[in-house]
């Protein structure tokens, strides 16, 4: 009589029963033991995750990377929509409006000149510049109604004081 639960050091294990194969089963095919110590299984790349760029394999004199390397995933483009790039506005049709109220004459000069840059450049400004020049006209008309009221009142004062001026005593 053999017993099987032997617990002496040094001995081999126990050994289960074998059961004889019923009439008409296939017993699953038993999986090789594994050999101690493991032998070294060659590499082999795993699938690429969803979203992930696949490597193609290496041409031949040419390395493959490294195990375990995966590059960035790829990112996917965007196609919304995007505000148009704005030009810039025109410089003179600022200093313009700014010399409208200043030197309303220079800023007849210099809007004629922005409207002209703007024209050719495509910038932006040509409300500043046309508001400019409307303002340098303007004032330039009040300067030039000021100016002839102020010629006609020296006029007419001289003019009083020389007739004054006849009278004798």
């Amino acid at each position: 009589m053999s017993d099987t639960n032997n617990s002496t050091p040094g001995a081999e294990p126990p050994v289960p029963p074998v059961t004889p194969p019923v009439p008409g089963y296939q017993q699953p095919p038993v999986p090789p033991a594994p050999s101690y110590p493991p032998q070294a299984q060659p590499y082999q790349q795993p699938p690429a995750a969803p979203g992930y760029y696949q490597q193609p394999p290496a041409a031949p004199g040419y390395q493959q990377a490294p195990p375990g390397y995966q590059p960035p995933p790829v990112q996917q483009p965007y196609y919304g929509y995007q505000a148009p790039a704005t030009p810039p506005t025109n410089v003179l049709a600022i200093i313009t409006i700014i010399l409208a109220f200043v030197f309303s004459i220079a800023g007849i000069v210099t809007g004629h000149i922005a409207l002209k840059q703007i024209d050719r450049t495509g910038e932006q400004g040509r409300g500043l510049a046309k508001a400019g020049l409307i303002l340098s006209y303007v004032f330039t008309g009040l300067w030039v109604i000021g100016i002839i009221i102020y010629v006609v009142f020296l006029v007419v004062i001289f003019a009083a004081a020389g007739a004054a001026g006849t009278y004798s005593y």
